[in-house]
């Protein structure tokens, strides 16, 4: 998976700016790549202009604001000169992150993606205050599961056709209260994780196993 170069900001300090454009421009102006030596050469020149606009604005701060605004607008020209090289880079060594390091880009994070949740285990069931009804409690997965699938059965729980959805099917917690479909018959249920990569990769455990009045 490959890594973007960080950009600079506005908002970032005016020394990391220019050591960043003084690290990134002339390494990237003797890059093999005649764009991405180009766009370093841009940075040399606008930090040049930066540098001096700071020593200016040092001098001139106390009896004018003109230097403050001059530098600004010199800081501005940098991160944009460094974010077009930033953004050149990535197009012209995709998948390849030592070469941006070696340029002197920090680079961003990779993300993996989310896969499928983890089985659960060890539910736990117990029948509700009010008859017709089970309380279901399980192990959270957290962050990990959007949405839990609650499936219930009557019969043999190692056929997979005796599996069908609780009344209620779904939760967003790791708890729930059930109507079983049929009373005073042993019953079991089994849950499953669900997150924005599917389904998880097994249903948990069949739990339960006692009737329901």
């Amino acid at each position: 998976m490959d890594q973007k170069c960080i950009l600079l900001h506005e908002t970032d300090t005016d020394e990391y700016v220019a050591e960043q454009a003084a690290l990134v421009g002339p390494v990237a102006a003797a890059d093999a790549n005649a764009d991405v030596a180009a766009d370093g050469a841009a940075i040399v020149t606008t930090n040049g202009a930066y540098g001096t606009a700071r020593t200016e604005n040092n001098a001139a701060i106390l009896a004018a604001g003109v230097a403050v605004d001059k530098k600004n607008s010199k800081k501005s020209a940098t991160i944009k000169a460094y974010n077009a090289a930033a953004k050149k880079v990535d197009e012209k060594y995709p998948l390849n992150p030592d070469h941006k390091a070696a340029l002197g880009f920090k680079l961003g994070k990779i993300h993996s993606a989310k896969g499928p949740c983890e089985k659960i285990i060890n539910g736990e069931w117990r029948q509700w205050v009010h008859d017709g009804f089970a309380e279901l409690e399980w192990k959270s997965l957290g962050e990990e599961a959007i949405f839990y699938t609650i499936e219930e059965c009557t019969g043999d729980i190692t056929v997979e056709a005796n599996w069908y959805p609780a009344d209620k099917p779904q939760s967003a917690s790791a708890t729930a209260i059930v109507k079983p479909k049929t009373l005073n018959v042993p019953v079991w249920w089994r849950v499953t994780g669900n997150n924005a990569a599917g389904v998880g990769v097994a249903p948990s455990d069949a739990f339960g196993g006692k009737p329901i009045h």
